[in-house]
């Protein structure tokens, strides 16, 4: 059973420890694909409301996503459920914090959050 992350403090860690392992444009072209429900590495993932059928026990609501942290990244199994205008914006800091590190993927970057944007319809 997981534990729903309530506190900002708590949820701003575990999007943190996410976008610190992940391979950020891949992450970005999944989060951008149709096809996909996510993106994940290990015991650290995200997963987009399309990733279960609302009769399936871990559905999270419509429009909305959950990052997931799991042992050993974790002491145990925690989830933090948003809408998707806050992992939007999560996407916009840490994809600004990639930028700071490789400007040479600005137009690369740009339109992959362009791409989803309009999936998200935001």
């Amino acid at each position: 059973m997981y534990r729903i992350l309530t506190e900002q403090n708590e949820i701003d860690k575990l999007v943190k420890s996410y976008f610190y392992i992940i391979d950020l444009p891949r992450a970005l072209e999944y989060f951008g694909d149709i096809e996909r429900h996510g993106y994940g590495s290990g015991p650290l993932e995200v997963q987009l409301s399309t990733y279960h059928e609302p009769n399936e026990e871990y559905y999270i609501g419509d429009r909305k996503v959950c990052f997931i942290g799991e042992p050993p990244a974790y002491d145990e199994d925690v989830m933090a459920v948003m809408e998707y205008n806050q992992f939007y914006n999560y996407l916009v800091i840490y994809s600004g914090k990639y930028l700071d590190e490789h400007p040479e993927d600005i137009n690369k970057i740009n339109n992959l959050m362009e791409t989803i944007k309009n999936r998200l319809g935001i």
